[in-house]
């Protein structure tokens, strides 16, 4: 049996081991000339560092686990513990404690904090008396926290930390998809805050890790876990169309070469690619697919600055920006800071720019540079300039999860075509665990049509490191020409010319 996978992303390499781990034949086709999707490490000012995804939440276990399947579980790193700040009334201030997504865990924490003016404070007291029910239908994050708390708990500690991480709207952002806890808190009757806190849970360890050299050795590793067991791993292959064979099975057709045959596929890109691939043979999910909404672009800006200039920063890891502050950053990491592996001379720091319907200004990568430096400087009152710089562009490349996005999702699920399954950020959660969730997901739902056993979690590894056997069918791998069978380089820039496997 043979699989194609199309997206070289995190979903599309989850989904690709997890199928060749069953034992069965897999070529991944990534459009790009890299693997990883947003998780992206360069080298900058003499470390690795990565300026797209840098997190793995470990509440969600699936991608520390397949770390550790990979031989990367010692590479694990904590960000040091530290508050955080917000940018609001034009100056740093912390963030209350026990944040839970940007709501405050109590009204005590939010008076310490100064954010909210004595109208906020006492706005936000309400919720602590007036009874809640949970909404029969999809409603907006935005909705529901401007009812309860009211609109400066929205704007100031919750758009800015949810819309930041999902560079949206909150008034646009769904509840049911990306804020459950808070409908299931609501429906306990005594409101959103008390909600909350009768269900948090904080378990042993720390909430967020990366990976010492950045989480391009996760897709360096997946990569040559593939092509040490026999796959065929193809970069620079966009796959255009997707329809049912006349002896059953795919057939994929490629922008280049011939069309490939297969008993069955994953589709691993964004929404809008998926949409494309799948107009032919399923107009219906593609109709769907295009319906779930627009991805929205930002860019990462990444400053070096010697390690006295950012001495009198106040402790913590970084801020976050107000909605309302009118500002172009809209987050700031003192990386140097909250990653004690990155720490030295020079002292980086990470900006974030552009959401949903503000894209990043149309300049140039030293203007938008310049223009970020200036916010910084205001901010963190620098008064040295930055001594290199790096901008990294994600154009379209951040899905928005609109009020009623899971009911779309099902409905994309109801009518594709036989044989051909979705993974990706843009279906039932985003970030590197939901992405590797993902695409095990599909790969196990398409190894169920084919009659085929899910691997057992530890298997992928002693599947892969096995002697390949003359035995196992060979004849549909091809590989491309020029291609070496070497482990992928961890480390990529935009403006890396060839073709690497990150």
């Amino acid at each position: 049996m043979n699989v194609v996978v199309v997206g070289g992303g995190i979903a599309g390499l989850a989904a690709a081991a997890r199928v060749a781990a069953a034992g069965v034949d897999v070529t991944l086709l990534e459009r790009s000339d890299r693997l990883g999707g947003s998780v992206r490490t360069i080298p900058f000012a003499g470390r690795a560092l990565d300026v797209g995804a840098e997190m793995i939440v470990t509440g969600q276990p699936a991608a520390v686990d397949l770390c550790a399947q990979l031989g990367l579980g010692d590479d694990l790193v904590a960000p040091v513990a530290a508050p955080a700040h917000v940018w609001v009334r034009g100056r740093l201030r912390p963030l209350p404690a026990g944040l839970m997504g940007g709501l405050p865990g109590g009204v005590g924490s939010l008076l310490r904090s100064r954010i909210l003016t004595p109208a906020g404070l006492l706005r936000a007291s309400v919720d602590l008396v007036a009874p809640s029910h949970a909404p029969q239908d999809d409603v907006a994050i935005g909705a529901i926290v401007r009812d309860r708390l009211g609109p400066q708990v929205l704007d100031r500690l919750v758009e800015p930390m949810l819309g930041g991480i999902h560079a949206g709207r909150c008034d646009d952002l769904s509840a049911q998809a990306l804020m459950p806890q808070a409908i299931t808190a609501l429906a306990g009757g005594r409101g959103l805050v008390r909600g909350l806190r009768a269900a948090a849970r904080s378990g042993p360890g720390p909430a967020f890790v990366t990976l010492r050299h950045g989480l391009g050795t996760l897709v360096s590793a997946l990569a040559q876990t593939l092509l040490d067991g026999g796959a065929d791993v193809r970069v620079g292959t966009a796959a255009t169309a997707v329809r049912p064979a006349a002896g059953g099975g795919v057939t994929l057709v490629a922008a280049d070469g011939p069309p490939l045959h297969a008993d069955a596929c994953i589709v691993a890109t964004p929404a809008p690619a998926a949409a494309a691939i799948l107009q032919r043979s399923s107009p219906v999910a593609a109709a769907e697919l295009a319906r779930l909404g627009s991805a929205a672009s930002a860019a990462v800006v990444v400053l070096a600055y010697p390690a006295a200039a950012l001495g009198d920063l106040p402790e913590g890891t970084g801020f976050l920006t107000a909605a309302r502050e009118g500002r172009l950053v809209r987050a700031c990491t003192w990386t140097s800071a909250k990653w004690s592996h990155l720490a030295g001379e020079p002292a980086l720091l990470k900006a974030f720019v552009g959401r949903a319907g503000e894209p990043p200004p149309a300049v140039d990568d030293g203007e938008l540079a310049e223009l970020v430096h200036a916010e910084l400087a205001q901010a963190l009152r620098l008064r040295e300039r930055p001594v290199e710089t790096h901008v990294e562009h994600f154009v379209e490349a951040l899905p928005q999860y609109a009020v009623g996005h899971l009911a779309r999702v099902a409905r994309v699920d109801d009518t594709l075509p036989e044989g051909v399954e979705l993974a990706g950020a843009a279906y039932r959660g985003v970030g590197i665990p939901a992405c590797v969730s993902s695409g095990h997901a599909a790969a196990d739902r398409l190894l169920e049509r084919l009659g085929l056993p899910a691997p057992v979690p530890m298997s992928l590894i002693a599947f892969m490191q096995r002697p390949v056997t003359a035995a196992r069918p060979r004849s549909r791998r091809r590989r491309v020409a020029g291609s070496r069978r070497r482990a992928p380089s961890p480390t990529t820039g935009r403006r890396t010319a060839g073709r690497s496997c990150l």
